[in-house]
């Protein structure tokens, strides 16, 4: 389930992008793609259905990014860790010197 969500997230954010970059600022967008656009019987229909999809899109993908964020549908086959176990310090070997906190000047 996981995995097919993803899936489904990549390709509305491949297909978001797309219809991003054909809109256009001047208000030409699929009409400037290809001169006409065909499909639609006015650039403003052709505009207007674009910008449907677009914000159906963009709420599907956040959505999508929610859920897979939330965590909700892994499935963790893991086991558990065990509990931290406090082990006492260890002490010193009987004839351990203390470290200086000087070193000797070198000799030349």
């Amino acid at each position: 389930m996981y995995g097919t969500l993803k899936v489904v997230w990549s390709i509305v954010a491949i297909c978001l992008v797309v219809l991003i970059l054909l809109h256009s600022p001047k208000s030409d967008g699929l009409g400037g793609f290809s001169g006409q656009a065909q499909l639609f019987s006015s650039t403003k229909s052709a505009e207007t259905a674009l910008n449907r999809i677009t914000w159906f899109l963009t709420a599907a993908f956040l959505g999508l990014t929610v859920v897979l964020s939330g965590g909700w549908f892994t499935t963790s086959t893991l086991p558990a860790p065990p509990a931290a176990q406090v082990s006492p310090a260890p002490k010193p070997a009987p004839d351990a010197q203390p470290i200086p906190l000087s070193l000797p000047a070198p000799t030349p």
